[in-house]
């Protein structure tokens, strides 16, 4: 509705109109006449920069006038001051001013209620046209509004003369609002996480501190290159070698992560959101710098805390320093692991940050709905002050139930202080809505304060609830329990979460094995299954449990296995408790976790035996075991015929001494499983009984541990494989097994090996330094293998018989590349070269 010119008079007298010098005759049927003032103002500089203030001049219109030229802008602005903060201001020029081809604004004729001062014109003509001090040049009018009021307090509030465009003042503000949105925002979880999207949707009804997000593309966009290429290639080894590198996996991402910062421009745009959210004063407020990871809070599971927050950050370089912290905790080793532990290997950055206004609460914690599964109860866990050192769980809370506070009416007997009993009856009202509104029972992270006498409960966090409490699970001192892996039943209730397949493996295949050899008085590795939560490895009394049931063991390091995704992991045994706290440091503190503990017996020889021909054959290292088994170290071998005749090298002795034992357990063990290899390893006096595999079709003779590995002939160009410490790394990996039952293909590093062979005009005979279990991914695909040396009882060499393709260990070093070779009994032949087709003769084991 627009106001006449009755109404203007009126509403100027009464003073909710601005007009001032106020001219009676200047008022039209439905507007004011507005006068032109004596300043105009003209940009000096071209193209103009909306980012930047733009240089100009200043011109004073003269008696005689000024003429405006075509085509050029002129800033002027009205003689009046004009505006009022109860209508809404449009103004346009006066027609005979327009029939001179003169335009008073070219895009902006609608004002802001609440805005008062001069207005500034932009003055534009098709003519030249001569202007004059105080001619009148347009109208305002004035419009009633409907609905709320909110006033102008914007930039140019109260201009005197013609104003230039600040828009350079608002554009790194607007930006800023566009790249950091606020809780008014429209919630997205795939951008600023679910934290940050479950406080947006909370704060439409609840108290919530004001706060902003950092979404996850800022930390993708601020990772360089480089450092994302180096991510995926630590990430890749990874899941090749299911953690079995963990220790170096983790220094070297840290090591990258160190150089994540927050970009020059991401950190003026952070000052600029702070002003515009917490004000002019934000310099001097507080701040929480939270995360919000995209994969965190959902329905499924919570990581919660595995990610980096920071309280009392103050300042604006403060706020971007504790942003860099955040990014660089999603790299962190308790992030990491938890990420792989839930099978989740890619390193983009998938983490946002919020920056919330610190709030000084006098009591502090967490509510549950439903955490027994009664979604009508409310328990809540609450500490003087902050909560944080109660969401680690190192600080002792007081526990309240909604019944507990009922009870207080009937004077029950509780520890809740009846001074904290309006805020906790607040929490718990609190919590019941957010449960009502969201459909599911909620973790509410809560602050109270007293206003104006009153507790005001604020929310910090709100998300589902992923865990339950249960009862009767497996007792011990602040939630651990221990079992012997191969002898003992697990305690009753005891859960071994993703650890729990790997248990099964084990101990289905090799708790009898191990009871059999205990049995026949062979010795065997110590092992456990032990169960405990974050807040247990805290615990003096539990550590020290821990630390006595792992000194029964006889080696000065362990394996640890926590799941499909992370396993064998070796570390000295006096740093189990440091590792454990390190992939589970993350988790909320009494949340419940499983790990297998092995003896990891390095030993002076690994040794694998088995029975062949109706003799034994019996294949030893000082590598150890594991290279024995996978194929990075060569071997000899102690070769039993079937009428008792023994072959054996110089150094078999301490294998010889004990030869009885090995004989009977191999034997007892192949009446019960078939045909098998034993694994072994010869520490000091005493051989230890590790694993064995059952090998089904698979024959060797007591012959064949020598030259040859694989039985066959083949014949193909040599290609020789070079890079050793990638093919060690990635067969040292757990991954990498008889039964190849995990594809490690995806590993940028192998996948460039198949893609390199299968380049090759023909199959080819590969040629390697060592028998390499890695190389299993290269069956189908070659012709067959020549090793600098080998050994017929390792990983590949099982897997190639079964496969039927033929191998040797025979020296090739002087052959190059390309020359076509021929492998038959034993023994490997070069028949032609590329540069002298002519044979260079028969290589056989011996050279």
């Amino acid at each position: 509705m627009i106001l006449t010119g009755s109404e203007i008079v009126r509403e100027r007298a009464a003073g909710r109109i601005t007009i001032d010098p106020f001219e009676p005759s200047q008022v039209n049927p439905n507007s004011y006449n507005f006068r032109l003032g004596p300043v105009l103002r003209v940009y000096t500089q071209s193209p103009l920069d909306p980012r930047t203030a733009n240089s100009y001049e200043e011109v004073r219109i003269p008696d005689e006038g000024y003429v405006l030229e075509p085509g050029r802008l002129y800033l002027a602005h009205t003689e009046e001051v004009l505006g009022g903060r109860y209508y809404a201001p449009t103004f346009a020029a006066r027609s005979s001013v327009a029939r001179l081809g003169m335009f008073i604004n070219l895009s902006a004729s609608l004002g802001d209620i609440g805005y008062e001062g001069q207005w500034t014109l932009q003055l534009f003509t098709v003519n030249r046209v001569r202007v004059y001090l105080g001619m009148n040049i347009g109208q305002m009018m004035w419009w009633k509004p409907q609905g709320e009021v909110d006033l102008y307090d914007g930039k140019y509030q109260g201009s005197v003369g013609p104003r230039s465009s600040d828009i350079h003042r608002d554009f790194h503000r607007h930006l800023a609002r566009h790249r950091f949105p606020g809780l008014e925002a429209e919630p997205d979880p795939d951008r600023t996480g679910a934290k940050f999207a479950s406080l947006a949707t909370a704060s439409r009804g609840h108290p919530v501190p004001p706060a902003f997000a950092v979404p996850a593309s800022e930390f993708a966009g601020a990772v360089e290159p480089a450092a994302l290429t180096g991510m995926h290639e630590v990430f890749g080894e990874l899941r090749a070698t299911v953690g079995a590198f963990l220790t170096e996996s983790m220094d070297r991402i840290s090591r990258i992560a160190e150089g994540i910062r927050v970009p020059g421009g991401t950190r003026r745009l952070i000052a600029e959101r702070l002003i515009d959210v917490f004000g002019s004063g934000a310099g001097d407020l507080r701040f929480a710098v939270r995360s919000s990871g995209l994969d965190e809070d959902s329905a499924s599971g919570s990581l919660a805390g595995v990610h980096q927050s920071l309280l009392g950050v103050r300042g604006a370089d403060g706020v971007a320093d504790a942003v860099e912290e955040c990014w660089r905790s999603y790299y962190s080793p308790p992030a990491v692991a938890a990420r792989v532990r839930a099978g989740d290997f890619d390193p983009m950055p998938r983490l946002a940050v919020f920056v919330q206004r610190m709030v000084d609460p006098e009591l502090a914690g967490v509510a549950f709905t439903g955490l027994d599964g009664d979604s009508s109860v409310v328990t809540v866990e609450y500490v003087e002050g902050l909560a944080e050192q109660l969401v680690a769980g190192t600080a002792q809370a007081t526990s309240v139930t909604s019944a507990d506070l009922n009870s207080l009416d009937a004077q029950h007997r509780t520890d809740v202080d009846d001074s904290h009993r309006p805020a906790l009856t607040e929490v718990i009202t609190l919590a019941r809505r957010l449960r009502t509104e969201r459909g599911h029972d909620v973790d509410l992270e809560w602050a109270a304060t007293t206003e104006h006498g009153r507790p005001a409960v604020h929310v910090i966090q709100v998300r589902p609830v992923t865990a339950r409490r249960t009862a009767g699970g497996p007792g011990g001192p602040a939630g651990l329990w221990t079992s012997r892996l191969y002898h003992d039943q697990l305690p009753p209730g005891a859960a071994l979460h993703e650890v729990e397949a790997v248990y099964t493996g084990y101990t289905a295949k090799r708790g009898p094995a191990h009871q059999l050899a205990a049995s026949l008085g062979v010795t065997t590795g110590a092992g456990w299954v032990i169960g405990f939560t974050p807040r247990a490895l805290l615990d003096p009394e539990s550590v020290r449990r821990l630390e006595t049931t792992l000194a029964g063991g006889r080696a000065p390091e362990c394996v640890l296995d926590l799941g499909e995704t992370l396993r064998q992991i070796v570390v000295p045994r006096e740093q189990v408790l440091t590792r454990l706290r390190q992939v589970t440091g993350g988790f909320p503190a009494d949340s419940e976790h499983a790990v297998l503990v092995r003896d990891f017996v390095r030993g002076d020889l690994g040794v694998i035996s088995r029975a062949a021909g109706g003799g034994l054959v019996v294949e030893y290292t000082p590598e150890g075991l594991l290279a024995l088994n996978r194929g990075t170290a060569g071997a000899q071998a102690v070769v039993v015929n079937a009428d008792g005749g023994i072959t054996a090298p110089p150094d078999a002795g301490p294998v010889l001494r004990h030869l009885d034992t090995v004989r009977r357990l191999t034997a007892a063990m192949e009446r019960r499983y078939g045909q098998l290899t034993l694994e072994w390893v010869l520490s000091g006096d005493d051989l230890v009984f590790v694993d064995y595999s059952v090998l089904g079709a698979d024959q060797i003779t007591t012959g064949a541990a020598g030259a040859s590995i694989s039985p066959g002939t083949a014949s193909g160009p040599v290609h020789t494989l070079h890079d050793d410490e990638l093919l060690t790394r990635l067969s040292v990996g757990p991954a990498v097994s008889i039964d190849r039952t995990r594809d490690v293909t995806q590993y940028e590093g192998l996948a460039r090996l198949i893609d390199e062979v299968s380049a090759l005009p023909e199959p080819p005979v590969v040629r390697a330094a060592r028998p390499y279990a890695v190389l299993s991914v290269l069956i189908g695909q070659v012709a067959g293998f020549v090793f600098d040396q080998g050994s017929a009882l390792c990983h590949l060499a099982i897997l190639l018989r079964e496969a039927g393709v033929p191998a040797v260990a025979a020296g090739l070093t002087e052959v190059p590349d390309g020359a076509q070779a021929v492998i038959a009994d034993g023994s490997v032949t070069v028949v032609s070269l590329s540069r002298n087709p002519d044979p260079t003769g028969r290589l056989d084991g011996s050279r």
